[in-house]
């Protein structure tokens, strides 16, 4: 049979999952009454009592016991022994890391500090290295162009709580910029180097900016968005990594950088463990992206304890390829150097042809990832690289689990798979390796309650959380599957949530009597699925977000973009899963206005040229499907779910059309390019 014929099997059966057997723990409730507690242990005292005053009818007693124990707690009691080595390992670190915190706490450096007592450990060590400008640093010479920014805004008065946006590409240009700007107290605002036009001005005034430090290249995107009048650069400062371009009023930063002492700067301000670093963009459930407050403890506690989880020593050389402005990369990748002395080797782009050259060229030991990339790194014809290098440990999220053994053993590298959020107050990690989870949650009652993390029932629907008739959250147990919670506790620096700039967006994240009343805990937008054993997996995401390419995808962001076309009576945006994909894929369900001035296909071509103008290439919705009406509810809520459920089938009313990223066009999606879609192999 060839492949096309194989194409004749519907879309929507693609993947079908087995159910999981939960019932397996109900089963022994249902053979004996479950006794409690307090009624277990009065007979086992009676039972005591009677081998003491009289032999047989005692051990008659033990045996019945016994036998009550093994059938209504045996199940528990094997599944906690088969767990035992690795809850009490989790505990040990989870112990490990909260002392390291507050000895950090107490003694209050700041991350530029402590920075600075790697430099003296290792001053002539490499420490920065940039595939694209083919340049090496040593740690001492790192902290001297580090210093070359701080003293530069320092001389300008730029002091503590300052805000400087950085719009940069990979590059060591941009590690030494927000390194150079901590050591002064001056907050830098990390934004997506793929942004454009509303949500590039979204990120750059919502943090307050005074200056914007630029690349040569992405200078244009900048110049793009004054010239759409979209927002004025009056009163704020820009600067190129490189010259200008002419009349734009930009100014050229790496000549002034030159001209700058490599001291350390004047102590002007006090900056400590509990200063604000940075601001990091994560795209969430609502609106545009949204500004995390990012202080100094809290990422130190990301990369030191993605250190002590995976192993992670100052003697490994980490290559980073993922984009740096976010968490995994930013944090877990480059903050192995700057706070545990590894080397960090930094290439602009990822690129799946180069990867494996990259690590034996650079002699490469540790790196990190997403699950999209480690599908594409499967996809590439054997290199011979890939059998000399010396990569021992990839770190990262989203591997999974259909692929993760393939990967594991072709390129023989350990998996340090985990979840968490960046502005969350707690994260999983999977220390031991189990095929597809990303962490895990003790089964035991009194372990579980040690771990700040648990999973609450929601609706399926609406993802709303379900509760009791007293108003508290329902926890989930093992075998079943809810949406993760993390305790948040003021006292507590591992569980504070700084949340973001927007106070409105933090409330929003923040869910209330939860397990008692007056409790709060973080509510990360996830649905997650807890074993039998207590591992973890990533189930999907609830709410407006769905994630694709390793990026979280806003739908009220997308349909923000569609909702001013004209011609346009209503739209709404939402994932879909297709075959042999990671996450979810784009889909925007739109409603054209009766008109006789345009066809179908050439107001297509328009929301797509105005979809491709606006949005970052993973944000772009590749399919659009026209149809007659979206369904909505009694307050006029676009319902989402019937229409995430069809995907991508053919409904005879309705025209679907597919993003050709190519030419940069909606074409339709007709049987030959459903048939590519159904094999994995149209590129998206």
């Amino acid at each position: 049979m060839t492949d096309r014929a194989n194409c004749s099997t519907s879309t929507t059966n693609w993947r079908q999952p087995k159910p999981l057997a939960t019932d397996v723990l109900e089963k022994p409730a249902r053979l004996l009454p479950k006794m409690k507690l307090e009624e277990l242990v009065t007979v086992m005292l009676l039972t005591v009592a009677a081998i003491d005053q009289y032999l047989p009818i005692g051990l008659v007693l033990a045996g019945v016991l016994l036998v009550y124990i093994t059938v209504v707690h045996g199940d528990f009691i094997y599944r906690s022994y088969l767990t035992l080595n690795r809850d009490l390992t989790g505990l040990a670190l989870i112990i490990d890391v909260k002392i390291d915190l507050w000895l950090r706490l107490h003694k209050n450096k700041g991350i530029h500090e402590l920075f600075l007592d790697i430099v003296r450990k290792y001053p002539n060590k490499p420490a920065m290295i940039d595939i694209e400008k083919e340049t090496t640093e040593t740690f001492e010479e790192f902290n001297a162009h580090c210093n070359r920014y701080a003293n530069y805004f320092q001389g300008l008065g730029y002091r503590s709580g300052d805000v400087v946006a950085l719009y940069m590409e990979n590059s060591v240009e941009f590690v030494a910029a927000w390194m150079g700007l901590a050591k002064i107290g001056v907050v830098t605002a990390w934004i997506n180097s793929n942004l454009k036009r509303e949500q590039l001005v979204h990120c750059i005034t919502a943090s307050k900016t005074k200056a914007i430090i630029t690349s040569v290249t992405l200078q244009n995107m900048l110049i793009d968005a004054v010239d759409q009048k979209l927002f004025k650069v009056d009163g704020i400062d820009v600067y190129s990594i490189g010259e200008a371009k002419k009349n734009s009023g930009f100014k050229n930063l790496q000549k002034k950088l030159d001209a700058q002492a490599i001291s350390e700067p004047k102590t002007l301000d006090t900056v400590d463990f509990k200063s604000v670093l940075c601001f990091i963009y994560t795209s969430g459930t609502t609106g545009m992206p949204k500004a995390a407050v990012m202080k100094h403890f809290r990422y130190y506690s990301i990369a030191v304890g993605a250190a002590k989880s995976f192993g992670i020593r100052s003697s490994d050389r980490m290559y980073v390829s993922m984009p740096i402005y976010h968490t995994a990369a930013g944090i877990l990748g480059v903050g192995q150097a700057l706070l545990g002395g590894s080397s960090c080797v930094i290439r602009k782009k990822f690129s799946a042809s180069n990867f494996w050259r990259d690590c034996v060229k650079y002699d490469c030991t540790v790196s990190q990832y997403i699950g999209e990339i480690c599908r594409y790194l499967l996809a590439q014809p054997v290199v011979k690289e890939e059998s000399v290098h010396r990569m021992r440990l990839l770190v990262g999220n989203g591997l999974r689990a259909e692929i993760w053994q393939p990967f594991v053993d072709r390129f023989r590298v350990r998996i340090g798979e985990l979840y968490g959020s960046t502005e969350g107050t707690s994260s999983l990690v999977n220390i031991d390796g189990h095929v597809g989870a990303c962490g895990f949650l003790p089964i035991s009652p009194l372990t579980k309650k040690m771990h700040p993390v648990r999973l609450i029932k929601v609706d399926d629907v609406t993802g709303e959380a379900i509760r009791t008739a007293d108003g508290l959250c329902i926890a989930c147990n093992p075998g079943e599957s809810g949406a993760m919670v993390s305790t948040i506790r003021k006292n507590n620096p591992l569980l504070q949530f700084e949340g973001y700039l927007n106070k409105k967006e933090t409330n929003k994240k923040i869910i209330r009597d939860v397990f008692a009343k007056g409790d709060s805990c973080f509510l990360t937008g996830d649905l997650l699925h807890w074993d039998r054993l207590g591992y973890v997996y990533f189930k999907d995401r609830t709410g407006d977000t769905f994630r694709w390419k390793g990026e979280n995808v806003s739908t009220t962001e997308v349909e923000a973009i569609l909702h001013p076309i004209t011609g346009l009576s209503d739209a709404t945006v939402y994932g879909v899963e297709v075959p042999k994909r990671e996450g979810r894929v784009g889909m925007a369900s739109v409603v054209r206005a009766v008109s006789k001035e345009e066809d179908e296909s050439e107001f297509v071509q328009r929301v797509g040229a105005r979809l491709s103008s606006s949005l970052t290439s993973y944000a772009i919705p590749q399919f659009i499907r026209i149809c007659q009406d979206v369904e909505k509810t009694g307050t006029f809520k676009l319902v989402k779910t019937n229409l995430q459920r069809i995907g991508i089938m053919d409904i005879p009313s309705d025209s679907i059309y597919i993003f050709n990223s190519e030419n940069r066009i909606f074409v339709p999606f007709d049987n030959e390019l459903r048939c590519k879609v159904s094999l994995g192999s149209y590129p998206f």
